[in-house]
Parts: C-alpha cells; structure tokens; sequence
C-alpha cells in the first residue's frame, strides 16, 4: 500500500551570534516570513490546493511556488504544514504528498468514516452528480480488487456492461458523459493506473488502482462495501484471497 509521506517543517531560526560574520551576512540575505505572513500564504494555498482538487489533478509545489509563494518559496515545508493544520481543522482534508514527490492531493479524511450513515457511498460525494461518479470509481475500484487487484481491458468492459456501461458506445452516457473520457480523467486523477500489456496480441490495457485510490480508500472497506452488495450474505473473512490482503494491508499501514 502507498504510504503518506509525512511533510516535516524546516526551522527557519535566525543566525546564532556564534556564527562567523560571512554566514551571518549570507543568511540574513535569505528572505524572512513574519507569522502574519505565513498565516495568509498557507490560507492562499488552501485555495490553490482546493481549485487543484475541484479538477482532482494534483497540485505542484513548482506552481505553488511560482502562483503563491514566490519568494518565500524556501519557506515551503512550514507553510505547507500550516495549510496542512488549516486544511484538517477547518474542512476535514489532509494534505498528501504523491510517491511521483512534489505532487499533492487532498484527502477527505471524514469519507472513510464507519458510522456514516450513508454506507453506499465510501467517497462522500457533494451533490447527486458527484455521487454517481463516485459510485462508478467504487465499483471499478471494487471490481479491480475483486479481480486480483488488476483487471484486464477485456473482463474490464465486460464488467462495465453489468454496470450500464457500454465503453464502446458512440453515444454519450447521460450520466458520465463520454466513457473513453470519463476513463482517461480517472487516470489523469489518479484513480486509476494503467499499463500496456504487450505480452498478448494485441496489446491491451491492465486496470489497477491509482495513488489516490489507494488514499482514499481502504481494501478492508471495499470488501466490506462487497459484502453489501452481496446483501450480507458473505462476511469479508468468506474472500479469503482477498482478506489475506486486507491483513497485509493493516500490518502495514
């Protein structure tokens, strides 16, 4: 399973008296940030971060940089935290930084919660649209999980017609709009991964999941969200494949 990368805060002290003249005069060359400062450009970067997120592409600490810190970019680390702090306390995000470093998401740290009532839904959509599409990536990211956490294009668009989705369609979904589309934002959002597989004839693609799902969500309440689905009729502990990964899982994590 991913991990998150914890975002450590740089001190940014000023120059001990100790120090020889020559390295007093060269830090004191280097920007300083008052805590005033500091507090606006974290609140600046929530915003970024939360435009990043309304289009779920990550966001780049070089365009962080380059659209909100600008020269306090060597302050990034603390401000970063700081915006960490006001993301959790004020929305319920967690700011996470992408194995791919210097690439960042939010993760809704309230949507895996087990005593939301709403227990169809695992991403806690914001509007009815919102929660169609989030019920599809379930699925797929259910189905995915279910094939042995990778899945082959062809039972991929099998398993997307059981669903009502017919990725061949010439014709927009109602919903979701254009599927290949729709697949390739998925990608693009880091849902979903995607590799060539070149070993058949023709080559095809092979569905797992993104960094992103892998954040968001837990195999543990997928499998339960299977089980659901199945009208708990099985326990997760009956997949027994699947619940060794889930173990893994929690070992690790």
């Amino acid at each position: 399973m991913s991990r998150r990368r914890v975002l450590e805060v740089s001190s940014d002290e000023g120059p001990s008296q100790s120090q020889p003249a020559s390295q007093r005069s060269q830090s004191q060359g280097v920007s300083e940030i008052s805590d005033h400062d500091k507090k606006m450009l974290a609140g600046n970067v929530c915003n970024f971060l939360m435009v990043s997120d309304c289009k779920k592409t990550p966001a780049k600490r070089s365009d962080i940089v380059k659209a909100v810190l600008k020269e306090h970019g060597r302050h990034f680390k603390e401000i970063l935290a700081e915006a960490n702090q006001i993301m959790e306390r004020v929305y319920g995000y967690k700011v996470v930084e992408l194995e791919t470093k210097n690439q960042f998401i939010m993760v809704n740290t309230l949507m895996m919660n087990n005593n939301n009532d709403n227990d169809d839904l695992l991403l806690a959509p914001k509007s009815s649209s919102e929660a169609a599409s989030m019920g599809l990536i379930t699925a797929i990211l259910a189905g995915i999980f279910m094939s042995g956490q990778v899945m082959q294009e062809g039972p991929m668009r099998e398993y997307l017609k059981k669903l009502g989705i017919d990725i061949d369609s010439q014709e927009e979904h109602p919903t979701f709009g254009n599927i290949t589309k729709y697949f390739q934002d998925l990608v693009k959002q880091q849902y979903l991964q995607t590799t060539k597989n070149k070993d058949v004839e023709p080559p095809t693609n092979e569905y797992r999941w993104g960094e992103r799902a892998h954040k968001e969500l837990s195999k543990k309440d997928i499998l339960e969200f299977v089980c659901k689905v199945y009208g708990n009729q099985t326990r997760p502990e009956d997949w027994v494949t699947q619940w060794k990964i889930v173990k893994k899982e929690e070992e690790e994590s």
